[in-house]
Protein backbone atom coordinates (compact mmCIF):
# COMPACT_ATOMS: atom_id res chain seq x y z
CA UNK A 1 0.00 0.00 0.00
CA UNK A 2 2.45 2.10 0.67
CA UNK A 3 4.28 1.35 -2.15
CA UNK A 4 1.63 2.64 -4.27
CA UNK A 5 0.98 5.78 -2.50
CA UNK A 6 4.92 6.34 -3.16
CA UNK A 7 4.05 5.90 -7.16
CA UNK A 8 0.75 7.81 -7.36
CA UNK A 9 2.60 11.10 -5.45
CA UNK A 10 5.42 10.88 -8.15
CA UNK A 11 3.46 10.02 -11.67
CA UNK A 12 0.32 12.73 -11.31
CA UNK A 13 1.49 16.03 -12.88
CA UNK A 14 0.16 18.81 -10.25
CA UNK A 15 1.19 22.44 -9.73
CA UNK A 16 4.67 23.18 -8.77
CA UNK A 17 3.32 24.32 -5.36
CA UNK A 18 2.17 20.39 -4.75
CA UNK A 19 5.31 19.26 -6.23
CA UNK A 20 7.21 20.71 -3.30
CA UNK A 21 5.04 19.73 -0.81
CA UNK A 22 5.17 16.15 -2.43
CA UNK A 23 9.11 16.38 -2.17
CA UNK A 24 9.50 17.35 1.32
CA UNK A 25 6.98 14.83 1.96
CA UNK A 26 8.95 11.94 0.72
CA UNK A 27 11.97 13.47 2.53
CA UNK A 28 10.11 13.47 5.61
CA UNK A 29 9.56 9.28 4.96
CA UNK A 30 13.02 9.25 4.01
CA UNK A 31 14.08 10.35 7.30
CA UNK A 32 11.63 8.14 8.96
CA UNK A 33 12.77 4.87 6.70
CA UNK A 34 15.92 5.83 7.77
CA UNK A 35 15.33 5.92 11.79
CA UNK A 36 13.71 2.33 10.86
CA UNK A 37 16.67 0.55 8.60
CA UNK A 38 18.05 -1.42 11.72
CA UNK A 39 14.67 -2.93 12.47
CA UNK A 40 14.98 -3.49 8.78
CA UNK A 41 18.37 -5.30 8.65
CA UNK A 42 17.51 -7.22 11.58
CA UNK A 43 14.37 -8.95 10.09
CA UNK A 44 16.33 -9.44 7.24
CA UNK A 45 19.56 -11.37 9.41
CA UNK A 46 16.91 -13.42 11.18
CA UNK A 47 15.46 -14.77 7.93
CA UNK A 48 18.66 -15.40 6.92
CA UNK A 49 19.61 -17.63 9.76
CA UNK A 50 16.36 -19.02 10.12
CA UNK A 51 17.55 -20.50 6.19
CA UNK A 52 21.16 -21.50 7.64
CA UNK A 53 18.90 -23.33 10.31
CA UNK A 54 17.09 -25.27 8.03
CA UNK A 55 20.67 -26.74 6.38
CA UNK A 56 21.22 -28.78 9.58
CA UNK A 57 18.17 -30.31 9.79
CA UNK A 58 19.12 -34.11 9.19
CA UNK A 59 16.39 -34.87 6.88
CA UNK A 60 17.44 -32.29 4.68
CA UNK A 61 21.56 -32.26 4.96
CA UNK A 62 21.87 -34.33 2.29
CA UNK A 63 19.28 -33.30 0.33
CA UNK A 64 21.42 -31.51 -3.09
CA UNK A 65 18.14 -30.28 -4.41
CA UNK A 66 17.21 -28.61 -1.14
CA UNK A 67 21.14 -27.44 -0.24
CA UNK A 68 20.83 -26.04 -3.84
CA UNK A 69 17.14 -24.20 -3.55
CA UNK A 70 18.45 -22.90 0.26
CA UNK A 71 21.73 -21.74 -1.08
CA UNK A 72 19.98 -20.07 -3.72
CA UNK A 73 17.42 -18.17 -1.40
CA UNK A 74 20.52 -16.98 0.89
CA UNK A 75 22.47 -15.66 -1.70
CA UNK A 76 19.50 -13.39 -2.74
CA UNK A 77 19.23 -12.06 1.00
CA UNK A 78 22.75 -11.38 0.52
CA UNK A 79 23.30 -9.83 -3.09
CA UNK A 80 22.61 -6.33 -2.49
CA UNK A 81 23.13 -6.68 1.57
CA UNK A 82 26.59 -8.10 2.17
CA UNK A 83 29.06 -8.73 -0.75
CA UNK A 84 31.37 -10.60 1.07
CA UNK A 85 28.26 -13.30 2.30
CA UNK A 86 26.65 -13.39 -1.02
CA UNK A 87 30.26 -14.38 -2.90
CA UNK A 88 30.71 -16.84 -0.06
CA UNK A 89 27.26 -18.20 -1.07
CA UNK A 90 27.71 -17.95 -4.52
CA UNK A 91 30.87 -20.07 -4.17
CA UNK A 92 29.04 -22.78 -2.08
CA UNK A 93 25.82 -22.76 -4.57
CA UNK A 94 28.51 -22.96 -7.55
CA UNK A 95 30.21 -26.03 -5.95
CA UNK A 96 27.08 -27.58 -4.91
CA UNK A 97 25.86 -27.65 -8.13
CA UNK A 98 28.98 -29.35 -9.80
CA UNK A 99 28.23 -32.25 -6.86
CA UNK A 100 24.80 -32.03 -8.86
CA UNK A 101 26.86 -32.74 -12.54
CA UNK A 102 23.09 -30.10 -13.64
CA UNK A 103 25.12 -27.74 -16.22
CA UNK A 104 21.85 -25.09 -15.97
CA UNK A 105 22.83 -25.31 -12.42
CA UNK A 106 25.93 -24.39 -12.70
CA UNK A 107 25.58 -21.72 -14.78
CA UNK A 108 22.42 -20.14 -12.73
CA UNK A 109 25.36 -20.07 -10.00
CA UNK A 110 27.65 -18.89 -12.38
CA UNK A 111 25.15 -15.59 -12.63
CA UNK A 112 25.36 -14.81 -9.40
CA UNK A 113 28.38 -15.43 -8.46
CA UNK A 114 29.10 -12.58 -11.66
CA UNK A 115 26.57 -10.21 -10.27
CA UNK A 116 28.55 -10.10 -6.69
CA UNK A 117 32.02 -9.86 -8.61
CA UNK A 118 30.02 -6.64 -10.94
CA UNK A 119 28.51 -5.22 -7.92
CA UNK A 120 32.15 -4.82 -6.06
CA UNK A 121 33.73 -3.67 -9.36
CA UNK A 122 35.32 -6.25 -10.37
CA UNK A 123 35.00 -5.82 -13.98
CA UNK A 124 37.11 -8.14 -15.56
CA UNK A 125 36.71 -11.22 -13.45
CA UNK A 126 32.77 -10.57 -14.06
CA UNK A 127 33.67 -11.36 -18.07
CA UNK A 128 35.83 -14.33 -17.06
CA UNK A 129 32.54 -15.89 -14.91
CA UNK A 130 30.35 -14.97 -17.83
CA UNK A 131 32.55 -16.58 -20.35
CA UNK A 132 32.88 -19.56 -18.56
CA UNK A 133 29.34 -20.39 -18.90
CA UNK A 134 28.68 -23.45 -21.26
CA UNK A 135 25.91 -25.28 -22.91
CA UNK A 136 23.78 -21.76 -23.17
CA UNK A 137 21.02 -23.38 -25.35
CA UNK A 138 19.96 -25.58 -22.23
CA UNK A 139 18.76 -22.69 -19.80
CA UNK A 140 15.51 -21.85 -20.06
CA UNK A 141 14.90 -18.23 -21.74
CA UNK A 142 14.83 -16.63 -17.86
CA UNK A 143 18.38 -17.58 -17.08
CA UNK A 144 19.20 -17.14 -20.87
CA UNK A 145 17.85 -13.36 -20.39
CA UNK A 146 20.06 -13.32 -16.92
CA UNK A 147 23.45 -14.16 -18.86
CA UNK A 148 23.11 -11.58 -21.29
CA UNK A 149 21.97 -8.90 -18.87
CA UNK A 150 24.93 -9.60 -17.03
CA UNK A 151 26.85 -9.43 -19.60
CA UNK A 152 25.58 -6.08 -21.14
CA UNK A 153 26.04 -4.26 -17.92
CA UNK A 154 29.22 -5.30 -17.16
CA UNK A 155 30.24 -3.66 -20.75
CA UNK A 156 27.98 -0.66 -19.74
CA UNK A 157 29.73 -0.11 -16.20
CA UNK A 158 33.06 -0.29 -17.75
CA UNK A 159 32.33 2.23 -20.23
CA UNK A 160 31.16 4.14 -17.58
CA UNK A 161 34.14 3.85 -15.51
CA UNK A 162 36.74 4.01 -17.97
CA UNK A 163 39.52 6.89 -18.82
CA UNK A 164 40.29 5.34 -22.39
CA UNK A 165 37.40 7.00 -24.85
CA UNK A 166 38.29 4.38 -27.24
CA UNK A 167 38.11 1.44 -24.95
CA UNK A 168 34.39 3.13 -23.80
CA UNK A 169 33.36 2.60 -27.65
CA UNK A 170 34.31 -0.82 -27.60
CA UNK A 171 32.44 -1.42 -24.09
CA UNK A 172 29.33 0.35 -25.15
CA UNK A 173 29.25 -1.54 -28.22
CA UNK A 174 29.79 -5.21 -26.27
CA UNK A 175 26.42 -3.69 -23.92
CA UNK A 176 24.63 -2.95 -27.30
CA UNK A 177 24.98 -6.19 -28.32
CA UNK A 178 24.03 -8.11 -25.12
CA UNK A 179 21.19 -6.14 -24.52
CA UNK A 180 19.79 -6.66 -27.79
CA UNK A 181 20.32 -10.28 -27.54
CA UNK A 182 18.54 -10.14 -23.93
CA UNK A 183 15.58 -8.25 -25.32
CA UNK A 184 14.45 -11.64 -27.29
CA UNK A 185 14.39 -13.76 -23.84
CA UNK A 186 11.78 -11.79 -22.27
CA UNK A 187 8.22 -10.89 -22.76
CA UNK A 188 7.30 -8.10 -24.72
CA UNK A 189 5.85 -5.43 -22.04
CA UNK A 190 7.11 -7.27 -19.14
CA UNK A 191 9.03 -5.41 -16.21
CA UNK A 192 11.91 -7.08 -17.47
CA UNK A 193 11.31 -5.88 -20.89
CA UNK A 194 10.68 -2.53 -20.36
CA UNK A 195 13.82 -2.50 -17.77
CA UNK A 196 15.74 -2.95 -20.57
CA UNK A 197 13.80 -0.59 -23.41
CA UNK A 198 14.19 1.74 -20.62
CA UNK A 199 18.09 1.29 -20.10
CA UNK A 200 18.95 0.28 -24.21
CA UNK A 201 17.28 4.35 -24.40
CA UNK A 202 19.46 5.71 -22.26
CA UNK A 203 22.35 4.40 -23.46
CA UNK A 204 21.40 5.49 -27.14
CA UNK A 205 20.32 8.67 -25.93
CA UNK A 206 16.60 8.45 -26.94
CA UNK A 207 15.46 10.14 -23.11
CA UNK A 208 11.73 10.18 -24.05
CA UNK A 209 11.09 6.91 -25.20
CA UNK A 210 13.40 5.91 -22.11
CA UNK A 211 11.26 8.20 -19.65
CA UNK A 212 7.64 6.72 -21.61
CA UNK A 213 9.40 2.70 -20.18
CA UNK A 214 10.16 3.16 -16.73
CA UNK A 215 6.95 4.91 -16.49
CA UNK A 216 4.83 2.25 -17.83
CA UNK A 217 6.87 0.16 -15.34
CA UNK A 218 6.09 2.08 -12.35
CA UNK A 219 2.70 2.70 -13.19
CA UNK A 220 1.35 -0.60 -14.47
CA UNK A 221 3.42 -2.94 -12.23
CA UNK A 222 3.73 -3.36 -8.46
CA UNK A 223 7.73 -3.86 -8.13
CA UNK A 224 9.44 -5.31 -5.71
CA UNK A 225 11.42 -2.75 -3.52
CA UNK A 226 14.92 -3.70 -5.34
CA UNK A 227 13.21 -3.63 -8.43
CA UNK A 228 11.50 -0.34 -7.66
CA UNK A 229 14.51 1.13 -6.68
CA UNK A 230 15.95 0.70 -9.68
CA UNK A 231 13.03 1.64 -11.69
CA UNK A 232 12.76 4.92 -9.90
CA UNK A 233 16.90 6.13 -10.03
CA UNK A 234 16.85 5.35 -13.32
CA UNK A 235 14.05 7.70 -14.27
CA UNK A 236 14.97 10.23 -11.75
CA UNK A 237 18.62 9.77 -14.01
CA UNK A 238 16.15 11.22 -17.08
CA UNK A 239 14.19 13.91 -15.69
CA UNK A 240 17.88 15.26 -13.89
CA UNK A 241 18.87 15.40 -17.73
CA UNK A 242 16.01 17.59 -18.91
CA UNK A 243 16.56 19.60 -15.47
CA UNK A 244 13.90 18.46 -14.13
CA UNK A 245 15.16 18.75 -10.31
CA UNK A 246 12.48 18.35 -7.84
CA UNK A 247 10.79 15.41 -10.30
CA UNK A 248 13.87 13.77 -9.82
CA UNK A 249 14.28 14.42 -6.06
CA UNK A 250 11.07 12.85 -5.85
CA UNK A 251 12.01 9.67 -7.35
CA UNK A 252 15.28 9.51 -5.87
CA UNK A 253 13.55 9.73 -2.42
CA UNK A 254 11.25 6.98 -3.40
CA UNK A 255 14.27 5.04 -4.54
CA UNK A 256 16.33 5.23 -1.05
CA UNK A 257 13.01 4.55 0.62
CA UNK A 258 12.70 1.26 -0.88
CA UNK A 259 16.49 0.53 -0.90
CA UNK A 260 16.29 0.56 3.07
CA UNK A 261 12.77 -1.12 3.76
CA UNK A 262 14.67 -4.03 1.71
CA UNK A 263 17.95 -3.44 3.71
CA UNK A 264 19.64 -2.67 0.17
CA UNK A 265 23.39 -1.67 0.61
CA UNK A 266 24.36 -1.72 -3.15
CA UNK A 267 22.77 1.49 -3.95
CA UNK A 268 23.02 5.01 -5.74
CA UNK A 269 19.93 6.63 -4.99
CA UNK A 270 20.67 7.93 -1.57
CA UNK A 271 24.80 9.25 -3.16
CA UNK A 272 22.56 10.83 -6.24
CA UNK A 273 19.80 12.21 -3.46
CA UNK A 274 22.58 14.05 -1.79
CA UNK A 275 23.95 15.56 -4.84
CA UNK A 276 20.55 16.75 -6.00
CA UNK A 277 19.99 18.46 -2.61
CA UNK A 278 23.44 19.60 -2.42
CA UNK A 279 22.98 21.51 -5.83
CA UNK A 280 19.74 23.42 -4.35
CA UNK A 281 20.99 24.53 -0.85
CA UNK A 282 20.11 21.85 1.30
CA UNK A 283 23.52 21.57 2.52
CA UNK A 284 22.04 19.54 6.33
CA UNK A 285 20.23 16.95 4.28
CA UNK A 286 22.73 16.28 1.69
CA UNK A 287 25.57 15.87 4.28
CA UNK A 288 23.03 13.76 6.62
CA UNK A 289 22.33 11.68 3.52
CA UNK A 290 25.93 11.37 2.15
CA UNK A 291 27.23 10.25 4.97
CA UNK A 292 24.56 7.28 5.14
CA UNK A 293 25.28 6.22 1.56
CA UNK A 294 29.35 6.35 2.72
CA UNK A 295 28.04 3.78 5.93
CA UNK A 296 26.01 1.53 3.29
CA UNK A 297 28.55 1.11 0.56
CA UNK A 298 31.27 0.32 3.18
CA UNK A 299 28.60 -2.70 5.08
CA UNK A 300 28.42 -3.38 1.52
CA UNK A 301 32.15 -3.23 0.43
CA UNK A 302 31.90 -1.86 -2.93
CA UNK A 303 35.30 -0.52 -3.81
CA UNK A 304 33.61 1.57 -6.54
CA UNK A 305 30.92 3.61 -4.83
CA UNK A 306 33.23 3.96 -2.08
CA UNK A 307 35.13 5.97 -4.32
CA UNK A 308 32.52 7.52 -5.76
CA UNK A 309 31.14 8.99 -2.69
CA UNK A 310 34.28 9.91 -1.25
CA UNK A 311 34.67 11.90 -4.64
CA UNK A 312 31.74 14.47 -3.21
CA UNK A 313 31.78 14.09 -0.06
CA UNK A 314 34.39 16.69 1.00
CA UNK A 315 32.51 18.96 -1.40
CA UNK A 316 29.63 18.97 0.65
CA UNK A 317 31.74 18.72 4.31
CA UNK A 318 33.54 21.78 3.17
CA UNK A 319 30.13 23.78 2.16
CA UNK A 320 28.11 22.36 5.85
CA UNK A 321 31.46 23.79 7.26
CA UNK A 322 31.31 27.21 5.43
CA UNK A 323 27.60 27.68 6.24
CA UNK A 324 28.60 26.97 9.65
CA UNK A 325 30.68 30.00 9.74
CA UNK A 326 28.79 32.30 7.92
CA UNK A 327 25.92 31.33 10.50
CA UNK A 328 28.20 32.40 13.36
CA UNK A 329 29.44 35.75 11.48
CA UNK A 330 25.98 36.84 11.43
CA UNK A 331 25.85 36.02 14.73
CA UNK A 332 28.80 38.01 15.48
CA UNK A 333 27.25 41.26 13.89
CA UNK A 334 23.87 40.84 15.20
CA UNK A 335 24.90 40.45 18.57
CA UNK A 336 26.96 43.74 17.92
CA UNK A 337 24.11 45.63 16.41
CA UNK A 338 22.01 44.67 19.55
CA UNK A 339 24.73 45.83 22.10
CA UNK A 340 25.37 48.91 20.65
CA UNK A 341 21.01 49.83 20.44
CA UNK A 342 21.67 51.01 24.40
CA UNK A 343 23.86 53.62 25.31
CA UNK A 344 23.58 52.55 29.24
CA UNK A 345 25.67 48.95 28.23
CA UNK A 346 28.62 50.71 26.61
CA UNK A 347 31.20 48.98 29.31
CA UNK A 348 29.57 45.67 28.74
CA UNK A 349 30.15 46.40 24.64
CA UNK A 350 34.01 46.09 25.36
CA UNK A 351 33.52 43.10 27.19
CA UNK A 352 31.39 41.17 24.51
CA UNK A 353 33.92 42.78 21.61
CA UNK A 354 36.60 41.27 23.56
CA UNK A 355 34.76 37.75 23.79
CA UNK A 356 34.05 38.02 20.32
CA UNK A 357 37.78 38.96 19.09
CA UNK A 358 38.73 35.47 20.97
CA UNK A 359 35.64 33.76 19.26
CA UNK A 360 37.48 34.60 15.98
CA UNK A 361 40.27 33.48 16.88
CA UNK A 362 39.21 29.92 17.70
CA UNK A 363 37.32 30.20 14.34
CA UNK A 364 40.98 30.60 12.58
CA UNK A 365 42.43 27.85 14.23
CA UNK A 366 39.01 25.69 13.17
CA UNK A 367 39.44 26.70 9.68
CA UNK A 368 42.95 26.07 9.62
CA UNK A 369 42.20 22.53 10.81
CA UNK A 370 39.01 21.67 8.38
CA UNK A 371 42.00 22.82 6.22
CA UNK A 372 43.83 19.79 6.88
CA UNK A 373 40.99 17.64 6.82
CA UNK A 374 40.24 18.93 3.04
CA UNK A 375 43.95 17.60 2.67
CA UNK A 376 43.19 14.25 4.74
CA UNK A 377 40.33 13.96 2.29
CA UNK A 378 42.45 13.80 -0.69
CA UNK A 379 43.85 10.53 0.37
CA UNK A 380 40.42 8.83 1.49
CA UNK A 381 41.33 5.75 0.72
CA UNK A 382 44.39 5.81 3.24
CA UNK A 383 42.97 7.50 5.64
CA UNK A 384 39.07 6.83 5.51
CA UNK A 385 38.97 5.32 9.62
CA UNK A 386 41.13 8.12 10.70
CA UNK A 387 39.09 11.08 8.91
CA UNK A 388 35.62 9.14 9.99
CA UNK A 389 36.55 9.44 13.62
CA UNK A 390 37.81 13.10 13.84
CA UNK A 391 35.26 14.77 11.04
CA UNK A 392 32.52 13.10 13.06
CA UNK A 393 33.15 13.83 16.48
CA UNK A 394 34.04 17.58 15.43
CA UNK A 395 31.11 18.19 13.75
CA UNK A 396 29.22 17.10 17.09
CA UNK A 397 31.63 19.48 18.49
CA UNK A 398 30.61 21.92 16.04
CA UNK A 399 27.09 21.26 16.33
CA UNK A 400 26.86 21.83 19.89
CA UNK A 401 28.66 25.06 20.06
CA UNK A 402 25.83 26.26 16.99
CA UNK A 403 23.29 24.83 19.61
CA UNK A 404 24.71 26.92 22.13
CA UNK A 405 25.33 29.95 20.50
CA UNK A 406 21.64 29.92 19.50
CA UNK A 407 20.61 29.99 22.92
CA UNK A 408 23.24 32.45 24.02
CA UNK A 409 21.48 34.98 21.33
CA UNK A 410 17.96 34.17 22.12
CA UNK A 411 18.89 34.79 26.06
CA UNK A 412 20.33 37.73 25.24
CA UNK A 413 17.48 39.29 22.72
CA UNK A 414 15.05 38.35 26.25
CA UNK A 415 17.75 40.58 28.13
CA UNK A 416 17.38 43.07 25.92
CA UNK A 417 13.55 43.15 25.19
CA UNK A 418 13.29 43.43 28.92
CA UNK A 419 15.57 45.54 29.35
CA UNK A 420 17.58 43.08 32.11
CA UNK A 421 21.07 44.32 31.29
CA UNK A 422 22.48 43.25 34.32
CA UNK A 423 21.74 39.95 33.52
CA UNK A 424 23.24 40.32 30.15
CA UNK A 425 26.90 41.82 31.88
CA UNK A 426 26.35 38.58 34.18
CA UNK A 427 25.96 36.07 30.83
CA UNK A 428 28.95 37.37 29.59
CA UNK A 429 31.19 37.62 32.54
CA UNK A 430 30.40 33.83 32.87
CA UNK A 431 31.64 32.90 29.46
CA UNK A 432 35.49 31.21 29.75
CA UNK A 433 37.06 30.57 26.70
CA UNK A 434 39.88 28.85 28.25
CA UNK A 435 37.56 25.64 29.83
CA UNK A 436 36.74 25.77 25.84
CA UNK A 437 39.82 25.27 24.90
CA UNK A 438 40.89 23.06 27.12
CA UNK A 439 37.65 20.68 26.57
CA UNK A 440 38.71 20.91 23.00
CA UNK A 441 42.23 19.85 23.72
CA UNK A 442 41.04 16.75 26.13
CA UNK A 443 38.46 15.82 23.48
CA UNK A 444 41.61 15.69 20.85
CA UNK A 445 43.54 13.35 23.30
CA UNK A 446 40.74 11.01 23.68
CA UNK A 447 40.09 11.00 20.15
CA UNK A 448 44.16 10.91 19.24
CA UNK A 449 44.84 8.05 21.56
CA UNK A 450 41.75 6.00 20.18
CA UNK A 451 43.08 6.13 16.45
CA UNK A 452 46.52 5.73 17.90
CA UNK A 453 46.10 3.65 21.14
CA UNK A 454 49.62 2.61 20.82
CA UNK A 455 51.12 5.91 20.42
CA UNK A 456 52.48 6.16 24.41
CA UNK A 457 54.00 3.07 24.12
CA UNK A 458 55.67 3.34 20.63
CA UNK A 459 56.97 6.92 21.24
CA UNK A 460 58.42 6.32 24.73
CA UNK A 461 60.27 3.65 22.94
CA UNK A 462 62.30 6.60 21.43
CA UNK A 463 63.72 7.59 24.41
CA UNK A 464 66.04 6.20 27.77
CA UNK A 465 63.50 4.70 30.12
CA UNK A 466 63.95 7.92 32.76
CA UNK A 467 62.27 9.92 30.02
CA UNK A 468 59.59 7.86 29.27
CA UNK A 469 56.01 9.36 29.39
CA UNK A 470 53.39 7.66 32.25
CA UNK A 471 49.93 8.65 31.35
CA UNK A 472 47.57 7.59 34.12
CA UNK A 473 43.98 6.46 32.75
CA UNK A 474 41.87 9.32 32.11
CA UNK A 475 44.98 11.69 31.88
CA UNK A 476 45.54 14.08 28.84
CA UNK A 477 48.65 14.17 26.56
CA UNK A 478 51.40 16.29 28.20
CA UNK A 479 51.71 19.61 26.16
CA UNK A 480 55.35 18.90 24.41
CA UNK A 481 53.79 15.32 23.78
CA UNK A 482 50.75 16.93 21.97
CA UNK A 483 52.92 18.56 19.88
CA UNK A 484 54.40 15.45 18.01
CA UNK A 485 50.85 13.85 18.34
CA UNK A 486 50.25 16.90 15.50
CA UNK A 487 52.92 16.44 13.69
CA UNK A 488 52.32 12.13 13.38
CA UNK A 489 48.29 13.24 12.03
CA UNK A 490 50.45 15.19 9.21
CA UNK A 491 50.45 18.62 10.83
CA UNK A 492 54.15 19.62 10.45
CA UNK A 493 53.91 23.47 10.23
CA UNK A 494 55.61 24.84 13.68
CA UNK A 495 53.10 28.04 13.42
CA UNK A 496 50.48 25.54 12.75
CA UNK A 497 50.96 23.83 15.87
CA UNK A 498 51.99 27.19 17.87
CA UNK A 499 48.04 28.59 17.08
CA UNK A 500 46.46 25.38 17.77
CA UNK A 501 47.93 24.60 21.43
CA UNK A 502 48.08 28.65 22.17
CA UNK A 503 52.04 28.58 22.15
CA UNK A 504 54.46 31.07 20.79
CA UNK A 505 56.33 29.75 17.92
CA UNK A 506 59.74 30.00 20.05
CA UNK A 507 57.79 27.55 22.49
CA UNK A 508 57.15 24.94 20.46
CA UNK A 509 60.71 25.16 18.78
CA UNK A 510 61.79 24.78 22.46
CA UNK A 511 59.55 21.38 23.11
CA UNK A 512 60.17 20.18 20.46
CA UNK A 513 64.21 20.56 20.52
CA UNK A 514 64.12 19.57 23.85
CA UNK A 515 62.24 16.31 23.01
CA UNK A 516 64.38 15.35 20.08
CA UNK A 517 67.69 15.76 22.81
CA UNK A 518 66.76 13.69 24.91
CA UNK A 519 66.07 10.93 22.04
CA UNK A 520 68.46 7.54 21.42
CA UNK A 521 68.12 8.40 17.86
CA UNK A 522 69.29 11.40 15.59
CA UNK A 523 66.95 13.81 15.07
CA UNK A 524 65.95 12.21 11.27
CA UNK A 525 65.39 9.29 12.35
CA UNK A 526 63.46 10.11 15.16
CA UNK A 527 60.94 12.32 12.72
CA UNK A 528 60.82 9.10 10.84
CA UNK A 529 60.02 6.70 13.56
CA UNK A 530 57.39 9.09 15.07
CA UNK A 531 55.69 9.14 11.53
CA UNK A 532 56.07 5.41 11.19
CA UNK A 533 53.66 5.02 14.26
CA UNK A 534 50.88 2.83 13.08
CA UNK A 535 47.22 3.96 13.83
CA UNK A 536 44.51 1.27 14.81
Amino acid sequence: MIKLTLIVFTFFNVVSATAINKADSLINELDTQIKLSQEYQEKKVARIESLRQSLMEEDKMNDIDFTLKTYSKIYEEYKKFNSDSAYLYSKKLLKTAYNSKNPVQINSAKIKLSFILLSTGMFHECLDSLKSIQNISLMSNELKYEYYYMFARTYYDMADYSDNPDYRVIYNQGGDENLNIALNFAAKNSPSYLSLIGLKSIRNENYKLAILSFEQLLSEYELPDQELAIAASSLAYLYGIKNQTDKAIELLAIAAIADIRSSTKETVAMTKLSELLFEKGDIQKAYKYVKVALKEAYFYKAKHRKLEISNILPIIEGKRLETVAGQRQLFIYYSIAVTLLSVLVIAFFVIILKQFKKLKIVKSSLDESNARLQQINEKLQEVNRIKEEYIGHFFNMISENIEAIEKFKNSISRKIKFNKMEDIASIIKNIDVDIERERLYSSFDAIFLKIFPGFIERFNALFKKEDHFILGVGESLPPEVRIFALIRLGIHDTETIAKILRYAVRTIYTYKTKIKNRSIFPNEEFEERLLNIKAF
